[in-house]
């Protein structure tokens, strides 16, 4: 059966993809059915712009016309029903607190995201009768120009993201010439999360990839020992834990699906 969703997204290149690893459109229109979906843990956070009905995230309702998502540290179920019209930007973990805290000493204010001269032109702009490309087109080209003013030449988050998602057994404190209860705080402050928890989370987003990838995964022991846990019943427990699904079931939903 042909999905209802009408869903775009983009992924930006050069220096907006530090701070921005997708912009995306989806939309149901009134006729269709609405359709549920599992958001899986990124350690990333967004900016919603809500264009159209209310949609529930684990059965609560959101309804305001723009939502910030804090760090997603576990899934979540979202439903987008009949007339959702919805566009967003994800950001890269730790970027989108740094966005707001940038955001608003570059507006001189204390005021909420929600209510940023900046977020809210561009809610005005996107309720303007945009196709979905157009909608992509302004937040890529408003999200690049505001972020060209904030970039650090050296970001130790951004930098110990980096080499955590390369590698598992990095030596963070010697890498980065910070101590480790520095990494820790700066972590905590940024993804809300520890170093080490980013690691298991990016490890279950990186298995439950590659099973969407792959067809057929016959040897669930192989694949956990490829990415790092110590076994298959390891593995099965974390992917419970932080992406709400096992191994297997989220095969079986794959094949249903």
């Amino acid at each position: 059966m042909m999905s209802s969703l009408l869903f775009d997204i983009r992924f930006p290149q050069g220096p907006l993809s530090l701070w921005v690893q997708a912009i995306w459109s989806a939309q149901i229109p009134m006729n269709q059915q609405g359709v549920t979906r599992r958001l899986v843990a990124d350690a990333g956070s967004g900016i919603l712009f809500n264009l159209g009905e209310p949609i529930l995230v684990d059965q609560e309702v959101w309804n305001d016309p723009v939502m910030f998502q804090s760090t997603n540290r576990q899934a979540h179920m979202i439903h987008l029903p009949a007339g959702a019209n919805l566009v967003g930007v994800r950001f890269q973990p730790g970027m989108g607190c740094l966005f707001q805290t940038k955001l608003a000493k570059q507006e001189d204010t204390t005021s909420t995201l929600q209510t940023s001269e900046f977020i809210q032109s561009l809610f005005v702009r996107l309720k303007g009768g945009l196709n979905i490309q157009e909608r992509i087109d302004l937040l890529d080209k408003a999200f690049y120009q505001r972020v060209s003013s904030m970039t650090d030449t050296y970001d130790p988050v951004v930098k110990a993201v980096e080499l955590l998602q390369q590698s598992s057994r990095v030596d963070l404190s010697n890498t980065l010439s910070l101590s480790q209860r520095q990494i820790e705080r700066q972590f905590q402050d940024r993804l809300s999360m520890s170093p080490k928890y980013f690691q298991r989370l990016r490890r279950v987003r990186a298995v439950l990839l590659a099973l969407k990838i792959e067809k057929n995964h016959g040897k669930l022991a192989e694949l956990a020992i490829e990415y790092g846990f110590s076994d298959q019943a390891h593995m099965t427990r974390e992917c419970q834990l932080i992406a709400g699904i096992t191994p297997k079931r989220f095969m079986k939903s794959r094949l249903l699906g």
